[in-house]
C-alpha cells in the first residue's frame, strides 16, 4: 500500500515540477525477471527510474541510508534493500537473485555511486552481476535529474527529467567487456535522444 501511494504521489509530482516523460517503456517485458541498468547521478533516480516502470522494481542501496529506523522502514517498503559498498555484499546478491527467480524486476546503477552529471566508470561486479544472472537486460538513460538534485542539494528544483529505456537483450556468454560496451553504447544513445 505504501508502495503505491508513494509512486503514484511521485509520478503526479515529478509531471507537475519536472513536466516528467518516459519513451520505451513498451520494451520492459510485461512478466518475469528481468534487470533495469540505468545511469546515476542524483538521489532521485531511484524514484524516477521506480516510477518510469509500469512493473515495480526493487533496489540495492547504500547501507548507511538504512541506519535511521525511518526512513529504513520506508527504504523497504519501497523494495529497497541494503548493500555495503567496498566489499562483496553476499547477501544483497542473493538478493537480487532470489528476487529474479522470483520474476520480479530489480534496478541496477552499475556506475556504483553518483556521477557528476557525465556517465562515469562500470563496477565490475555490477557487470559480473548481469553475466550470471541469466536474465533480459533493459537498459534505462535518465536525463534531468542531477539539474533538479545535484549531489550538494538536499531539495530538488524543477527540471525537466526524461527517462528512455532501451529494447530488451541477453548477455548469456559475453564477456565483462562485451557487456561494458554494449550498456555503454545503449545509455549514450538513450542520453542523447533525450536532448
Amino acid at each position: 500500500m505504501i508502495y503505491y501511494i508513494s509512486k503514484y504521489l511521485a509520478i503526479f509530482l515529478l509531471k507537475i515540477f519536472c513536466s516528467f516523460r518516459v519513451t520505451g517503456v513498451k520494451h520492459i517485458p510485461s512478466q518475469g525477471p528481468c534487470i533495469l541498468v540505468a545511469n546515476h547521478s542524483s538521489n532521485l533516480d531511484p524514484i524516477v527510474l521506480g516510477c518510469a516502470s509500469f512493473r515495480r522494481v526493487y533496489f540495492v542501496a547504500k547501507e548507511e541510508l538504512f541506519r535511521n529506523p525511518l526512513a529504513s522502514f520506508f527504504l523497504r517498503r519501497l523494495g529497497a534493500f541494503p548493500l555495503r559498498r567496498g566489499e562483496g555484499d553476499k547477501e544483497a546478491v542473493k538478493r537480487i537473485f532470489s528476487l529474479l527467480r522470483e520474476g520480479k524486476v530489480v534496478g541496477l546503477f552499475p556506475e556504483g555511486t553518483r556521477n557528476r552529471g557525465e556517465l562515469g566508470d562500470f563496477q565490475r561486479g555490477a557487470l559480473k552481476l548481469l553475466l550470471h544472472a541469466g536474465v533480459p537486460v533493459v537498459v534505462a538513460g535518465i536525463k534531468g535529474t542531477y539539474e533538479s538534485l545535484p549531489r550538494d542539494k538536499k531539495i530538488p528544483r524543477p527540471f525537466p527529467i526524461r527517462v528512455s529505456f532501451s529494447s530488451p537483450f541477453e548477455v548469456k556468454g559475453w564477456s565483462v567487456e562485451e557487456v561494458e560496451k554494449k550498456i555503454r553504447e545503449e545509455m549514450e544513445a538513450l542520453l542523447s535522444e533525450n536532448d
